[in-house]
């Protein structure tokens, strides 16, 4: 029985995928330069530093590195501040969970501190006890973020459903004794394979509304 949930913020909880497959593409745009085709797969396969410095190498910007870096890091935080959305029926889903008396908790691979905030400007960071962040336990190829956000909420696997969007993060926490539960979004391009290894999946963060009970009664 389902007595826990961890949620993914960037693509299952936040409308934010959009903003990172086209970072390079806004800020390249904003210099007045002409971003080539395929820059997008580029950047998605690359980290902040390391696109910033692609983008100085390839574009043959004036701005080193570093100081890229510093102003695609602002172009997030003002993204995150004034911009970013809650993913259909987010608010729903989470009032939801905790009418049934769910403890929530957060696992991002985001920075955890622009992430909440813009949850509590959405109105839904009180539904959380907490988040961690993979700079601070690794990647989500390994189980340790979702443990450490079981353990926020002093939480077992097997009593906790873990809300994701992306395949790899999926199946680590099925690795690791987590129900899991799979949102339909554009940084995912392999649908079908993620809705094969969930334990739920939706286009539509309401479809588990209207589950709850199921996914509750869920025997991980």
């Amino acid at each position: 029985m389902i007595k826990f949930a961890i949620f993914d913020l960037d693509g299952t909880l936040l409308d934010s995928s959009e903003m990172w497959r086209t970072l390079g593409i806004r800020y390249l745009t904003a210099l007045g330069e002409t971003p080539e085709e395929g820059l997008t797969d580029e950047m998605n396969e690359l980290s902040l530093p390391e696109g910033a410095r692609y983008l100085h190498e390839h574009y043959g910007l004036s701005y080193s590195p570093e100081e890229i870096t510093r102003h695609l890091t602002r172009m997030i935080e003002r993204f995150y501040t004034d911009e970013v959305r809650l993913k259909d029926d987010a608010a729903k889903l989470l009032a939801a969970l905790r009418a049934h008396c769910v403890h929530m908790s957060v696992a991002t691979a985001g920075d955890e501190r622009l992430g909440m905030s813009a949850l509590s400007r959405l109105g839904v960071g009180d539904f959380f006890a907490g988040s961690v962040s993979c700079s601070n336990y690794g990647s989500k190829t390994s189980p340790d973020v979702f443990l450490a956000a079981a353990d926020l909420i002093h939480a077992l696997p097997e009593e906790t459903v873990v809300f994701e969007d992306s395949l790899f993060a999926v199946k680590t926490a099925k690795r690791a004794g987590f129900a899991t539960a799979a949102v339909k979004d554009i940084s995912e391009s392999n649908q079908t394979e993620l809705k094969r290894f969930s334990d739920f999946y939706a286009e539509r963060l309401g479809e588990f509304v209207d589950n709850i009970k199921v996914i509750l009664n869920f025997t991980a």
